[in-house]
C-alpha cells in the first residue's frame, strides 16, 4: 500500500497517569516491544528506561543504566548505548546479560541491528558506526570502524531489503547516508535534505524513510518528515508533523503502524500514523 503524499499525522502526548511516580526526563530513543504492547524508552537525565504501556502509564524496566541513550531490541535483549558500553538485558526479566565497553568509544548513540545477531552502532564525536556481533552475550565481537567523516552519524537503521544501513547525519542540510554491508563498503550520500540536525531514522512498511530533525523544518521547531522511494539525492521531504520539542531517536512499530517520537525538549513521546496498515503480527524476531 502506498503512503498518501498528503498523509496527516496524529499526535499523542504521553503523559503519566494521575498519581504515577514516573515521568519522562529527556526522553531519547524509543523502542517498541509488540509482545506485550508497550515501548520502553531512554531517558537521559535520571539513568532510566521506562516502560510505556499502550495506554499511557509509565514503569520502570531497569534504571541501570548511568546515561541511555540508543535503544535496541534483538533475540529477547534490549541492547542499550551507555557511556562508551553497549549493555545487554533481558526484555522480560531486565536482568543484564552483557556488558560491552566498546574501544576507543567517543559519543554512541545510535544503534541498529539485522534482527539477528549483529548490532550497528554510531558514535557522534569519532564519526563512526561500528558492527558488533552479539551471538554470544558473553564474548561479543568488535569490527573496525567505518569512518562517516565529514559527516556526523546520529540515528541509523538497518535497510533489510538492500542490506545496507541507512545513517542520519548532524548538521546544517543534512544527509542521509547509505553503507552497504559488503566488505570495504563506504558511506555514501543517498539524499541531500535541506533540514538541520537530523536525530532518529526509521522505515516504514513501504520503505520510505521517516527522519526527525531539529531545525530548518520551514516552520517553528522539530519536525518529523519522510521520504518516498525510489530515492534521489533531491529527493522531496514529505511533512508527516511540525512543532517538535528537539525530537530524538525514533521507532517504526508494526503493529500499530506509527512513528513513535520522543521530543527531548519537553518530556513527552508522540505517535504519528504512517498511513500503513496495522501488522496482525509483528516481524518479531527480535522481541
Amino acid at each position: 500500500m502506498k503512503c498518501s503524499p498528503l498523509l496527516s499525522s496524529f499526535l499523542f502526548v504521553a503523559w503519566p497517569l494521575a498519581g504515577s511516580a514516573q515521568s519522562f526526563s529527556g526522553p531519547e530513543s524509543i523502542e517498541f516491544h509488540a509482545r506485550l504492547n508497550r515501548t520502553l524508552v531512554s531517558n537521559t537525565s535520571g539513568g532510566n528506561i521506562l516502560a510505556r504501556a499502550n495506554e499511557g502509564s509509565l514503569s520502570v524496566f531497569t534504571s541501570a543504566p548511568n546515561n541511555p541513550y540508543g535503544l535496541e531490541l534483538m533475540a529477547g535483549t534490549l541492547f542499550v548505548l551507555d557511556s562508551g558500553f553497549i549493555r545487554g538485558y533481558d526484555i522480560d526479566s531486565a536482568v543484564q546479560v552483557m556488558n560491552l565497553q566498546m574501544p576507543g568509544a567517543g559519543f554512541l548513540n545510535g544503534i541498529s541491528s539485522n534482527g539477528i545477531d549483529t548490532l550497528y552502532v554510531t558514535d557522534f564525536s569519532n564519526d563512526t558506526v561500528t558492527t558488533v556481533d552479539v551471538s554470544d552475550l558473553e564474548n561479543p565481537t568488535v569490527a573496525t570502524p567505518v569512518s562517516t567523516s565529514p559527516s556526523t552519524p546520529n540515528g541509523v537503521v538497518f535497510d533489510r531489503a538492500s542490506n545496507r544501513l541507512l545513517i542520519a547525519t548532524w548538521g546544517g542540510s543534512a544527509k542521509i547516508l547509505s553503507l552497504d554491508l559488503s566488505p570495504g563498503a563506504t558511506p555514501a550520500a543517498l539524499i541531500n535534505t535541506t533540514l538541520g540536525n537530523i536525530d532518529g531514522i526509521a522505515l516504514d512498511c513501504n520503505g520510505a524513510i521517516h527522519v526527525a530533525a531539529w531545525s530548518s523544518c520551514g516552520a517553528s521547531g522539530g519536525c518529523l518528515r519522510r521520504f518516498d522511494p525510489p530515492f534521489a539525492l533531491n529527493s522531496p521531504a514529505e511533512i508527516v508533523a511540525n512543532g517538535l520539542s528537539s525530537p530524538a531517536d525514533i521507532d517504526y512499530g508494526w503493529v500499530s503502524a506509527d512513528i513513535a517520537v520522543p521530543q527531548s525538549g519537553n518530556n513527552t513521546v508522540s505517535f504519528h500514523a504512517t498511513g500503513c496498515e496495522s501488522a496482525l503480527f509483528a516481524s518479531d524476531f527480535e522481541r
